[in-house]
């Protein structure tokens, strides 16, 4: 069986149009690391991990 992968994962906190407009706010300058994570209630770390594609990779 395989993993679920982004929002199909039981305990995902985005989706894949969340992950869109953090990364282009995060790329436009717009919006901090520390101000995406509050916004989508993530830690720190998550949203970072998020915004520099290390996780939600299969999101363009």
């Amino acid at each position: 069986m395989s993993a679920r992968q982004g929002a199909k994962h039981h305990a995902a906190k985005m989706t894949v149009a969340k992950v869109r407009q953090a990364r282009k706010y995060f790329d436009s300058d717009r919006m901090t690391v520390a101000a995406l994570a509050a916004k989508y209630g993530l830690t720190w770390s998550a949203m970072n991990q998020i915004v520099r594609r290390q996780t939600w990779k299969h999101v363009s």
